[in-house]
């Protein structure tokens, strides 16, 4: 009688479950991989340097120009994560005529325009009066990120995935 019992419920337990509507998961797992791409950068201005800090990982970011061609390039937003004992990307230079390739992922959560850039610097400086404005690079030949509404792709790197800078002639203007 015990054993008949044990079995009806082992029966019905494995009916329920087979039953019971919960879908099985091969091939329902949609995340996304994480990809690094090698890009290639301009440096155009130092929009965030925040206080370094002894223990944690520092941030900058930067608004760079990245080529997509010889004579094509778009707006980016780069965040330069870097811990404590390495240097930022912003001793390398701040040189327009620097080209700086990185291994970059790329983050659609921080995607934002340069007006909102601007507003949150705008902020920030009513806040501590000791922030400055966006510093520009030497050389640059655009002048005038306050009158360009683009929005702007993001991508992070660290200092591990810095490749190397390299330097290139800037004959012509990028717009």
């Amino acid at each position: 009688m015990k054993v008949q019992r044990i079995t009806l419920f082992a029966v019905a337990g494995l009916v329920f479950v087979l039953f019971s509507g919960t879908t099985l998961a091969d091939g329902q797992l949609h995340f996304q991989t994480v990809r690094k791409e090698a890009i290639e950068i301009r440096l155009i201005a130092l929009a965030i340097a925040y206080p370094r800090t002894s223990f944690f990982a520092n941030d900058e970011v930067f608004i760079a120009e990245q080529e997509l061609a010889k004579e094509e390039s778009r707006f980016i937003k780069l965040v330069y994560d870097f811990l404590p004992y390495q240097s930022p990307l912003s001793t390398y230079g701040l040189n327009y005529s620097l080209v700086h390739r990185v291994n970059a992922i790329r983050d659609t959560t921080c995607d934002e325009s340069l007006w909102e850039m601007r507003s949150a610097l705008e902020q920030r400086r009513r806040a501590d009066h000791t922030q400055p404005g966006w510093k520009y690079a030497a050389q640059t030949p655009i002048a005038d990120l306050d009158r360009r509404q683009a929005r702007l792709r993001c991508y992070r790197t660290t200092s591990d995935d810095y490749e190397r800078v390299f330097r290139e002639p800037t004959n012509e203007g990028p717009y």
